[in-house]
This record gives structure tokens, sequence and C-alpha cells, in this order.
């Protein structure tokens, strides 16, 4: 194939910094990069996942055996006017706030210390908790994908996409190649920066003394999670300031993974729901 899969050690793909050997890893610019990797993946029965910035994933083993793709598509960002602009899901969500500030738009401020792209973003539901009810999708107005198993270029609305709290019809499906999305910005006027606010809010009240995924689980019983906080295995711990977050100082992942069985085992025991939040990679 033309694309190259290489092997790397690194631990710069999971914002959990854990170093791997990841076996398969490749990089795609283009819909046709991205297909020869589909093909060559589906024709040895290799699972394969498509890396944003890594901001929500888990790597579980030292040798990691999945074809891993970074999403090196342009970046762009195109004004359809109207307050209409294109946007490719490979562009970082913090270059579309400081583009929306700089032209006075409203916009997804509260994800401003969310080190994401925006394709991540969409095929998340990136927001703020479940009790604010604000997520990404309230700007957007449609959504371009590459479906490998049809062979075809698709285009979704928003509520042909959300199924739920952190769930999209992309949640975990990696032959769906998120492409570009149409966002809708209103004008406004700012009494103050929204980024800087958030990122001195952020600051205040989330634990970034380590590196960390920001939030391990989509649902819990915070009670128990509570219960967690400083609780430690080698060099991870669930964070002291900041419920529902891991920080971890280990080049491996073992300890992050016996934390979340932990509160899984716990959960279990005492009969309530857990769902995880960061995508687990073997």
């Amino acid at each position: 194939m033309k694309s190259p899969i290489s092997s790397l050690d690194t631990d710069k793909l999971s914002f959990y910094r854990t170093k791997h050997h990841f076996e398969k890893y490749g990089e795609f610019h283009t819909v046709d990069e991205f297909i020869q990797y589909c093909q060559w993946a589906q024709q040895r029965d290799v699972p394969l996942y498509i890396l944003g910035n890594g901001s929500n994933v888990l790597f579980k083993s030292r040798k990691i055996s999945s074809l891993v793709l970074k999403n090196k598509l342009n970046k762009d960002i195109k004004p359809l006017g109207e307050g209409r602009f294109e946007i490719s899901s490979s562009t970082q969500v913090i270059d579309v706030l400081r583009y929306c500030y700089a032209q006075s738009l409203e916009s997804f401020y509260y994800l401003s210390s969310v080190p994401a792209t925006i394709g991540g973003a969409l095929a998340m539901n990136a927001g703020r908790g479940r009790q604010q009810n604000m997520t990404v999708y309230d700007f957007v107005e449609s959504v371009t994908f590459f479906d490998f198993e049809q062979n075809q270029i698709k285009t979704l609305l928003p509520n042909e996409i959300v199924q739920g709290y952190r769930q999209t019809t992309f949640t975990g499906i990696q032959k769906k190649l998120i492409l570009k999305a149409i966002f809708k910005f209103e004008s406004i006027s700012f009494q103050s920066d929204p980024i800087l606010e958030r990122k001195k809010w952020s600051k205040e009240f989330q634990d970034y003394s380590a590196p960390n995924c920001g939030s391990v689980f989509k649902q819990a019983d915070y009670r128990i999670l509570r219960k967690l906080e400083g609780l430690s295995i080698g060099q991870s711990a669930f964070s002291k300031k900041t419920t529902n977050w891991i920080l971890n100082k280990s080049k491996s992942s073992l300890p992050i993974r016996f934390l979340i069985s932990m509160a899984q085992i716990l959960h279990a025991f005492l009969g309530k729901k857990i769902e995880l939040e960061v995508i687990v990679i073997e």
C-alpha cells in the first residue's frame, strides 16, 4: 500500500502520557489514504482506531496491536456567510474558539480547556456536564463523514447523530471518518474574554497537577467516586481536587486500569451503574 504503516514507541498519543509500543501506526492526509488503511486492516482482521489529540484515550497494554491512525486532514475554517462556517475535523477546538472570539461570535467557549479536535468533540458529543445540557451540537447544522462500509461520503443533521450524553452515532465506530461540519455562530458582544475566563475557572476547579484525560466515567455514582478521591496506586491516583479524574505520572497504564477496576467493582457491589468515558484501546 502507498500509505506507510510503521511501529512507534512514544508517550505522546494519550494525555495520560503513558508509553507504549505501537506495532501498527499510520497517518492519513486524505480520504483515499484512510480508505487504504481501512482496507489493509480489514484484509488482516486488525482493529483500527482514529486518533485525534488523544485527550480521552487509554492505551491498555505496553504493546498496542490495533492499527492506530492519526488524523492529518487539512485544518480549515471556511466562512460561508451569515455566521455559517465549514470547519474540518482536524481543526483544534481552541483554534475555532479563538477565531470566534476575534470575530465576536457566540461559541462553545466552555470547551476552551479541552485539548480536543473538532472531529473528536463531534464524535463524543463534547459539552458541559449532564445537568447543564450544553454541547457542541448546539452550534452544528450538519456533519459530513466518509462511511468506509458503504464507500460513501454522507451528511447528517444533529438529530440524526446525537444519541445521548457523550454519545453519538460515531462513538466507538472507527470506519466512519468525520471530515467536516457546518457550524452556525451568532454575533455577540463580550464584556470579557470567555476563553480566558474559562481557563481561570479550569485552573481553580480542575486538577492539572499531573497528566490526565479529564473525566474517566460518563456515568457513575459520585458519592462512590468522592470516596475514592486521593486513592493512589503507584504513580497514578484519583484526583483529590476534581472528582472523576485520574492523575498519572507513570509510564505504564496498569495503575490507571487498576483504579478504574476498583471503581467498577465498588459500583457493581453496590448495584450502581457505571460507564467509561475514556476510550480503551488494545
